[in-house]
């Protein structure tokens, strides 16, 4: 990337924010600036690699933490002045320290859901192939009551052909309904008891911006399309749409264990789920930064939403906006193409006509609040381009950090648009490894030309976010989303776009300022800077340096939240 083009998009990610006033090379003179007097530090941390992503990518060896925020950044024998009795210091040894992580579309409570007791487990690596998941069912369906519903957690990894038929579904489970969702979230399977109990039959239409699989004659055949089909089934599985606590706690300590300080939650589909959040929040037992979106399914719902949704700031727990979605995902066939005769787009159908989305998202934009759209097709986020830039027209507005969720196919021309028009992509790399193979069996060689394309996206300036949401992707940890970022090879060797690589610098400053832009919060995380929040990761590994397969072994040692350790794998006595 040249200097120039480097510089518009650390200005895209900048946020017009003053600079932080303290110097890493001056750590003393920082010192005498706070004058923070000895014992009042709470955390220092010494002996490391501190990469602080500041505007000049600083290096330095030591941090010290009070009250929850960074007060000094320097050299360890500056550092090491601000120690009292009280102070909890931990010598580093040399380790790689990052700013916190911050994922921009993490299903922090639903992803905690899937690991529930008594759910079937079909999630990679237990369910490689049809016949693996038809043995996991049958295996459960012997030790389950007769009548009790199977439940598979979100889940299987296979796309829509290699799927079980109903009659294979109905063999391996014929005395329970039986429930699995595809780890896209865009298709599920049910069998004959559970489309029985759900009332879906060769007469039921299918509901709004979704559709019910079927048959040659018009029978459900067991597939269905997008939530609201989904949701037939799902409202009758008891207490399956119902979040809790525990869903919380879990879903934050695994994203703890991988390093993410901060979460946004980007499909926050009811006011309870909410109210759970909050009510972690008011217990002090959220431990993850969350950014929550509300997801609405249509004109109507939106209708009824805004009367009443209540908006909040905090440091642990924002309201942010909204989240719609135009199109589905690859493996259902449902991803939004100009080509249609593609197979990722041969089930492809917009979920809003282009008038009616453009008069949901003017209604969105004009509540002063952020709007996300799901939109994975080259198509999909064409539309979603279209009904931004109508609102902006309608209701011009600056500094609006509109996002597009995922983007996995966008032409030059899409590119052009969204950069004139301030539009941030919030994306998954780590999708390029998993399955970029796939993609490219389903769509073209053309077509992967323009498969997540990165480089031109930074060389262009425009505001890049990285997410893993879970529990669509197969695995958590952010180190994929690095491999998929900066080596774009899959596991055959095949490599699309080699071009659209990036540089490790620059997919870790997406994955911490870049996706603290896309939530207005890069003046408080993002970078290790005194006056930020005390957000830090101890890596196994030096980030910048690890070679392809030290990447692949990246984890963290602790993670740092508000200068608390929240997760600690690493001996720090």
């Amino acid at each position: 990337m040249s200097s120039m083009n480097r510089r518009s998009f650390l200005a895209a990610i900048a946020g017009g924010a003053a600079a932080l006033s303290t110097s890493l090379g001056c750590a003393a003179d920082a010192r005498n600036a706070l004058a923070p007097a000895a014992g009042e530090m709470d955390l220092i941390l010494l002996n490391g690699k501190v990469i602080t992503v500041s505007p000049d990518d600083a290096i330095a060896d030591a941090v010290a933490v009070r009250n929850g925020k960074i007060v000094a950044v320097g050299a360890t024998q500056d550092i090491r002045r601000l120690a009292g009795t009280s102070t909890r210091v931990i010598d580093l040894g040399g380790k790689c320290v990052t700013p916190g992580l911050v994922d921009s579309h993490f299903h922090l409570i639903y992803y905690g859901q899937q690991f529930r007791e008594g759910m079937l487990d079909v999630r990679f690596p237990r369910a490689r192939s049809k016949q693996d998941l038809l043995q996991l069912v049958a295996g459960h369906a012997r030790i389950t009551p007769k009548g009790q519903w199977i439940v598979g957690n979100q889940g299987f990894s296979l796309n829509i052909d290699g799927v079980p038929s109903l009659a294979e579904l109905d063999a391996v489970a014929p005395e329970h309904p039986l429930y699995l969702k595809d780890r896209s979230g865009q298709f599920s399977l049910a069998n004959s008891l559970a489309l029985r109990d759900a009332g879906i039959t060769k007469g039921t239409p299918d509901p709004l911006n979704a559709k019910i699989g079927r048959a040659t004659n018009g029978a459900p055949n067991g597939l269905l399309f997008h939530y609201p089909a989904e949701q037939m089934v799902q409202r009758r599985i008891p207490r399956y749409g119902v979040n809790t606590a525990t869903d919380v706690a879990e879903g934050q300590r695994r994203a703890l264990e991988a390093g993410y300080t901060s979460a946004q939650d980007v499909i926050v589909m009811q006011q309870e789920t909410i109210d759970i959040y909050r009510a972690a929040e008011r217990a002090g037992t959220l431990k993850t930064r969350l950014y929550l979106m509300r997801y609405l399914a249509s004109e109507q719902q939106l209708q009824a939403v805004l009367a009443h949704q209540e908006r909040f700031s905090g440091e642990w727990l924002t309201f942010g906006g909204w989240k719609l979605a135009i199109d589905g995902g690859g493996g259902a066939g449902t991803q939004l193409m100009h080509d249609r005769s593609l197979r990722v787009a041969n089930r492809s159908y917009p979920f809003f006509e282009q008038n009616v989305l453009n008069r949901m998202v003017l209604q969105l934009h004009r509540t002063g609040l952020q709007i996300a759209i799901h939109a994975c097709g080259d198509r999909a986020v064409d539309m979603s381009i279209n009904a931004y830039e109508a609102a902006l027209q309608a209701s011009p507005r600056p500094n609006h950090r509109h996002r597009i969720e995922h983007a996995m196919f966008v032409t030059p021309q899409a590119l052009e648009r969204i950069k004139r028009l301030g539009i941030i992509i919030s994306t998954q790399p780590q999708w390029i490894s998993f399955f970029g193979e796939g993609q490219h069996m389903w769509t073209s060689d053309a077509a992967m030309e323009r498969f997540f394309p990165l480089r031109s996206m930074m060389d262009m300036g425009i505001p890049v976010a990285f997410g893993c949401d879970v529990p669509a992707t197969i695995m958590v940890e952010p180190r994929y989303a690095f491999i998929g970022a900066v080596t774009r090879t899959n596991r055959g060797g095949y490599m699309p776009a080699p071009e659209q690589s990036i540089s490790i610098r620059d997919a870790l400053r997406i994955h911490t300022m870049g996706s603290a832009y896309a939530s207005f919060e890069e003046n408080i995380k993002g970078s290790i800077e005194p006056g930020k929040l005390a957000d830090m990761v101890v890596w196994s590994h030096d980030i910048y340096t690890a070679s392809s397969r030290e990447l692949a072994a990246l984890k963290p040692l602790a993670t740092i939240v508000g200068g608390k350790i929240a997760y600690e794998g690493l001996n720090t006595a």
